[in-house]
């Protein structure tokens, strides 16, 4: 990412990720939103009462799963997944390519809200503040 005239340090870069993912969250009344690499790291997490680690390791196990009903059925690219709770809440993982990294967003939405508007608008401020970039 850079800022104008100065490069931004890691810290920089992971403090920007954050705040894109903690406004989101504020804007959206989301429960938590992580950023989350296609092997399940997490790269980035906006705070909240969920385990960033255990939401990661959830959004690849979504990932994998999704992956082999791709091949079985011959689905094309995916790029959102969500689960339903029975309540309604949501588990929404959006998939995107940002620099040379395949990532995914990942959003636990409250039930009945909606959500793609404001992921789409952090995909693209993730996208316009990442180094190296090329659009998703």
């Amino acid at each position: 990412m850079r800022d104008g005239q100065t490069g931004k340090s890691g810290a920089h870069e992971q403090a920007y990720l954050s705040q894109v993912l903690r406004e989101m969250n504020e804007e959206g009344h989301f429960k938590a939103s992580a950023l989350v690499s296609m092997e399940g790291l997490p790269l980035s997490a906006a705070s909240s009462p969920f385990d960033t680690e255990m939401l990661s390791a959830m959004v690849a196990l979504v990932r994998n799963t999704v992956e082999q009903a791709r091949e079985n059925i011959g689905l094309d690219e995916v790029d959102e997944v969500s689960v339903v709770q029975g309540d309604k809440m949501r588990l929404i993982c959006r998939y995107f390519s940002v620099g040379e990294e395949d990532v995914i967003l990942a959003v636990i939405a409250p039930p009945h809200q909606t959500y793609r508007r404001l992921t789409n608008q952090a995909i693209r401020r993730i996208w316009r503040g990442w180094r190296g970039r090329r659009r998703p």
